[in-house]
């Protein structure tokens, strides 16, 4: 049986954040605390450990049909959270976000290579910030991202 490329597309997301570290060339450590899930259940106000990315199921892109195949686009939210206070704030949220595009963009003229054979590429929404606040302890940015996913039939 061949492997489920939607699972595939979503774990491999998961790895390629979890390469985010100082010693890879990126500002935060972030990358050692990946969790999948949604949002709101796995942050708490005892959430220890900042800052943090989650990937979250996200609406996806309407599919397109071809010839015994779909083309699909399932959608993640990645959210990047930081828990700095509201004095600076902007300038630790806007370091994981950069660290969050820089890890997912690919190179130039070139499919990411962390995708899985059968996901020809990604597209991405602009990223929205959000203060600590209403609840939260820390500032989050979220970036929507769609992994492009063949489906073949049999």
């Amino acid at each position: 049986m061949k492997p489920n490329l939607l699972t595939e597309g979503r774990k491999a997301l998961i790895r390629q954040l979890g390469t985010i570290s100082p010693a890879g060339g990126y500002r935060t450590d972030a990358g050692a605390r990946v969790l999948s899930g949604w949002f709101s259940d796995l942050i708490t106000p005892d959430t220890q450990g900042f800052p943090l990315i989650v990937v979250q199921k996200h609406r996806h892109l309407e599919p397109t049909p071809g010839p015994a195949a779909m083309k699909m686009h399932p959608g993640f939210s990645v959210i990047g959270a930081v828990d700095v206070g509201f004095d600076g704030y902007e300038d630790a949220l806007e370091d994981l976000e950069e660290d969050l595009i820089r890890c997912l963009m690919p190179d130039l003229h070139q499919l990411p290579k962390w995708l899985p054979r059968g996901i020809t590429g990604c597209t991405y929404g602009a990223p929205q910030s959000f203060p600590p606040g209403n609840g939260l302890k820390c500032a989050t940015v979220i970036i929507p991202i769609y992994l492009k996913t063949i489906i073949e039939k049999g």
